[in-house]
C-alpha cells in the first residue's frame, strides 16, 4: 500500500463530510481536528443534545432522534450517514467505538471507519485475549487465571496467588468491572454480583482473576500505529490519582521519581500518516 504524506491527505479529504458519531469533548476536539484538515465536520446528535455547547464545533448536524440511545445505534448512524454522503465515520471514544461491528459494516456501506480494524478490537476490547497477546509477545502481565473461569476455579487461582485479588469482567474496559477481594469469604458472593453486572454493562458475564497490587503507580504508555506500518509511542501519562479505579487527573512526564527510558520502553519515533488507526493504550502497574 502506497504511502501518503500529510498534504496529500490533506488534499484528499479537502471538502468532505466526516462524521463524528459521539458527542460533548470527543465530538468537539475531533471536529477542530477535522476542520485543520479542511474537511466538513459533522455531528450526530439526538434532539436533546442539538443545540448543546458541543455542537457549536459542526458545521453540520445529523439528528438521531430522540432516543439518548441512538449514540449506540450503529445501523442507523450509518444509515443516516450514507443518505448524507459522508466519506467517513470517526467513533470517538466510548458510546459505539467500541463496537466490533461498526468498522465491518462502515466498508460494506462504502465508508471509511476511521479507527481500528475489527480483527484489532476484538484482540484488544476483550481483556482475556489481550493477556494472552501480551503473554505471547513476551510482555510481563499480572499474576491471575489464564483466561475466563468460573467460581470453583477462581477459588482455586485464590489460594495460588492469595488476596487480595480482583475479579474483572472479560469485556470491561476503562477501569469498570473491577471487583476487588480481600479474603476467601468474600469471594462466592463477590463473583456472582461481579458476573451479574458484567452481564448487565458489557452483555458479557464472565470474568476472570488478577492479583491486587495495592501500592502501584498507574503508567500508560499509548502507541498508534496506522495502516502503512507506521508507529509512535508516545511520552508517559501517570494516571496514579484515581477514584472507583477513575482517572481524575493524568500527568505528563510522570512526577514518580523511579521514571526512565527503559521503564517507558520509548520507541523511536516515526513520522505517521494521517490515515485511519489503531489507538491502544498498553497499561503497566509499576510499584
Amino acid at each position: 500500500m502506497k504511502q501518503k504524506d500529510f498534504l496529500q491527505v490533506k488534499e484528499e479529504l479537502k471538502g468532505k463530510p466526516i462524521l463524528v458519531a459521539n458527542r460533548g469533548i470527543p465530538a468537539r476536539r475531533i471536529c477542530r481536528s477535522i476542520k485543520e484538515l479542511g474537511a466538513i465536520p459533522i455531528i450526530a446528535a439526538t434532539d436533546l443534545d442539538k443545540t448543546a455547547p458541543f455542537t457549536s464545533g459542526a458545521k453540520e448536524l445529523l439528528l438521531l432522534g430522540r432516543d439518548p440511545r441512538a449514540y449506540l445505534d450503529v445501523d442507523l448512524m450509518i444509515r443516516l450517514a450514507k443518505r448524507r454522503g459522508v466519506a467517513g465515520i470517526h467513533p470517538g471514544w466510548g458510546f459505539a467505538s467500541e463496537s466490533e461491528d461498526f468498522p465491518h459494516k462502515c466498508r460494506d456501506a462504502g465508508i471509511t471507519f476511521i479507527g481500528p480494524d475489527q480483527r484489532s478490537m476484538q484482540q484488544l476490547g476483550n481483556k482475556v485475549s489481550v493477556r494472552k497477546l501480551a503473554r505471547s509477545l513476551g510482555i510481563p502481565v499480572i499474576a491471575g487465571s489464564r483466561g475466563a473461569v468460573d467460581l470453583e476455579e477462581a477459588e482455586e487461582i485464590a489460594r495460588e496467588i492469595g488476596f487480595p485479588l480482583m475479579l474483572k469482567a472479560e469485556g470491561g474496559g476503562g477501569g469498570r468491572g473491577i471487583h476487588i477481594v480481600k479474603d476467601n469469604s468474600e469471594l462466592r458472593e463477590s463473583f456472582r454480583k461481579a458476573s451479574s453486572l458484567a452481564q448487565a454493562e458489557f452483555g458479557n458475564p464472565r470474568l476472570y482473576v488478577e492479583k491486587y497490587l495495592e501500592s502501584v503507580r498507574h503508567i500508560e504508555i499509548q502507541v498508534l500505529a496506522d495502516r502503512y506500518g507506521n508507529c509512535i509511542a508516545f511520552d508517559e501519562r501517570d494516571c496514579t490519582v484515581q477514584r472507583k479505579h477513575q482517572k481524575l487527573v493524568e500527568i505528563t512526564p510522570s512526577p514518580w521519581s523511579n521514571m526512565s527510558p527503559e521503564l517507558s520502553f520509548l520507541f523511536p519515533m516515526e513520522t505517521a500518516s494521517t490515515s485511519p488507526i489503531i489507538s491502544r493504550q498498553w497499561t503497566r502497574s509499576s510499584p
